[in-house]
């Protein structure tokens, strides 16, 4: 697909649904700093611009090697991908595609056309649609990302052609 849309990550909290847990769950775990992706998946989000097309891609990490697999199996060539400043997309021009990114650390969310508010709100749409799932397994986390993407999809086109774009999905996953 040739996208000229935007890239975004987002940490999703799942769990070990189906299985016997050693140790009891414990609220309050002690202080933590930072980003804790102890039980925390990255998920990447690809949106399309002038559409409302999203595509939800589950990832071992948020690396520039995961960043890599993500685009060059979705994404043709000579892309215009828009990103935020996170360092993992640095290698996006090196893979042969025109980079447009925002710095968020600085306060600046918008430039113009440069943004990725609307990956941020797929990323909200992301979170709603597990939320209701009351926990899933990291096993099943890339069948969610597709459930996801096709859920939305379907919210946003004709039924018929969000079937044939879920289809051609799964069939190239």
């Amino acid at each position: 697909m040739k996208l000229r849309g935007e890239v975004d990550e987002v940490y999703v909290p799942l769990g070990n649904k189906g299985r016997k847990q050693v140790k009891p769950r414990r609220r309050g775990s002690g202080r933590r700093r930072g980003r804790c992706s102890l039980n925390k998946k990255p998920f990447f989000t690809l949106v399309e611009r002038r559409s409302r097309r999203a595509l939800f891609v589950e990832a071992n990490s948020a690396s520039s090697d995961d960043v890599k697999k993500v685009l060059s199996k979705r994404v043709e060539r000579g892309s215009t991908v828009y990103t935020d400043e996170f360092r993992s997309y640095n290698c996006v021009v090196k893979l042969g595609y025109e980079r447009l990114s925002v710095k968020h650390g600085g306060g600046v969310y918008a430039l113009g056309p440069i943004h990725v508010n609307n990956a941020e709100c797929g990323n909200w749409h992301l979170r709603a649609f597990l939320f209701f799932k009351r926990g899933i397994s990291f096993r099943f986390a890339s069948f969610y990302a597709i459930a996801a993407s096709a859920f939305l999809r379907l919210y946003s086109e004709i039924p018929l052609a969000a079937y044939h774009w879920l289809m051609s999905v799964i069939l190239h996953a």
